[in-house]
C-alpha cells in the first residue's frame, strides 16, 4: 500500500511539473508577442558591424515565437565601448535589447580597462554569425607592400579608438616584431578610415576583418587596391594562402601564448548578446531563433546580395567557451600584453 502511495505521489508530481514547464515555456512563447526588441551596434551607419547587424534583424524576428518588432539602432562611440557599457549596465533585461558587441573589447576588463564596465563573462552570449580574420594592410600608393616594409619607416595607420583592435594590433606588431606602425586615433570608423586611406591621409589600417572588407570594400582585394601585409588571427584563412600569419612568425611558446590572447577573439569575430540576466525561458528562445536564421535560405541568400559573409557560425556556448579561454589566460601573459600597451602609450 505505501509503495503503491509512493507511485501516486510520484506521477502526481511529474505531470504537475510537466503543467508549470509547459506553462512556463507557453508564457516564453507569448511574452514576445507585440513586443519590439531593439537590436544595437556600437558604430555608424555603412560599417561592417552595421550591415551584420542589420540583414540579422531583417530576419531574426521570423524564428521567435509571437514575431516582435526588430529595430536596429546605432549606438557609436569609443570603438562600440559605448554602446557595450549600454547593454550591460542600462539596457531592459527582459529579452528586449540585444546588441552586436565588438568581439576584441571582450578583453579589456581582463586588462583593466577603468572604460569598459561590464563583466563579458555576464553578458548573455547568443552566437556569433562568423569568425574573422583580421588583416593589417596598405594602401596600394603607399610604398608600403609587407611587413618588412613597415620596418623600415613610420606607417600612419588608422585608429577608431584606444580601445580598439585598430590601436592595439599595430602596437603589438611594433612591440614584437620591430613595426614601425603609428595609429592614429580620432576616425569614428572603418569607413572614414578607408577614406583616408585613399586620400593619402594614411597609409593603412590594422585590424580590418577580411569578412568586412567583402561586404564593403570587395574591388579593394578584386583590384588590388591594397597590400596584405600579415593575417592577425590564430588560424590561417585558405582564402589568403600567400599571406603570411602572425602566429608563424613568432619564435618562442611566450610570443605565441601572448599572440593567442590578442588575437584570439578572431574566432568569435561577429557575436550577439544581451544583457545579464535575461530570464533563462526567452534566452533559450533567442538562442534558438539566432541558429534557425543562421540556417535560414531567406537570410542567407540575403546576406550574400548584402555581401555579408556567414563564415564558420558558432552557438552561445561556444561563445562563452571562448571567452572562458581568454580568461584562464596565466597572468604572466597577460601582464605581458599590459606591458606592451602601457609602454607603446608612453611612445
Amino acid at each position: 500500500m505505501k509503495r503503491s502511495m509512493t507511485s501516486t505521489s510520484a506521477l502526481v508530481f511529474a505531470v504537475s511539473l510537466a503543467a508549470v514547464l509547459m506553462t512556463t515555456s507557453v508564457r516564453a512563447a507569448d511574452f514576445y508577442a507585440g513586443k519590439t526588441i531593439r537590436m544595437l551596434v556600437g558604430y555608424n551607419a555603412g560599417t561592417g558591424n552595421d550591415a551584420y547587424m542589420r540583414v540579422l534583424s531583417r530576419h531574426l524576428a521570423d524564428h521567435i515565437p509571437g514575431k516582435p518588432l526588430i529595430v536596429p539602432e546605432n549606438r557609436p562611440g569609443a570603438a562600440s565601448l559605448v554602446m557595450m557599457n549600454y547593454l550591460y549596465n542600462v539596457a531592459p533585461r527582459d529579452g528586449t535589447a540585444i546588441g552586436l558587441p565588438s568581439a576584441n573589447l571582450v578583453t579589456e576588463p581582463l586588462f583593466d580597462n577603468p572604460q569598459a564596465k561590464y563583466d563579458a563573462k555576464k553578458f548573455t552570449w547568443l552566437g556569433s554569425m562568423s569568425r574573422d580574420t583580421a588583416l593589417c594592410l596598405t594602401w596600394h600608393t603607399s610604398g608600403i607592400n609587407t611587413l618588412a616594409d613597415a620596418k623600415k619607416r613610420e606607417v600612419l595607420v588608422g585608429s577608431t579608438g584606444v580601445a580598439s583592435n585598430s590601436t592595439l594590433f599595430p602596437k603589438i606588431l611594433d612591440a614584437l616584431f620591430g613595426t614601425k606602425l603609428k595609429p592614429i586615433v580620432g576616425y569614428p570608423d572603418s569607413s572614414a578610415i578607408g577614406l583616408a586611406m585613399q586620400r593619402g591621409e594614411l597609409a593603412g589600417y590594422c585590424s580590418f576583418p577580411l569578412n568586412a572588407i567583402r561586404s564593403a570594400h570587395p574591388e579593394w582585394i578584386d583590384k588590388h587596391l591594397v597590400n596584405v601585409l600579415v593575417q592577425l588571427t590564430t588560424r590561417k584563412n585558405p582564402a589568403l594562402s600567400n599571406v603570411p600569419l602572425i602566429m608563424d612568425l613568432a619564435t618562442d611558446d611566450a610570443t605565441r601564448e601572448a599572440l593567442a590572447l590578442v588575437f584570439g577573439d578572431q574566432e568569435m569575430g561577429r557575436p550577439l548578446a544581451g544583457p545579464p540576466g535575461v530570464p533563462a525561458d526567452r534566452v533559450a528562445i533567442l538562442r534558438r531563433a539566432f541558429e534557425d536564421t543562421l540556417a535560414d535560405p531567406a537570410f542567407l541568400a540575403d546576406a550574400k546580395t548584402t555581401g555579408v559573409a556567414i563564415d564558420g557560425p558558432i552557438n552561445g556556448k561556444q561563445v562563452e567557451e571562448i571567452i572562458d579561454a581568454l580568461y584562464a589566460t596565466p597572468k604572466t601573459v597577460v601582464a605581458r600584453i599590459q606591458r606592451l600597451k602601457e609602454d607603446s602609450n608612453k611612445r
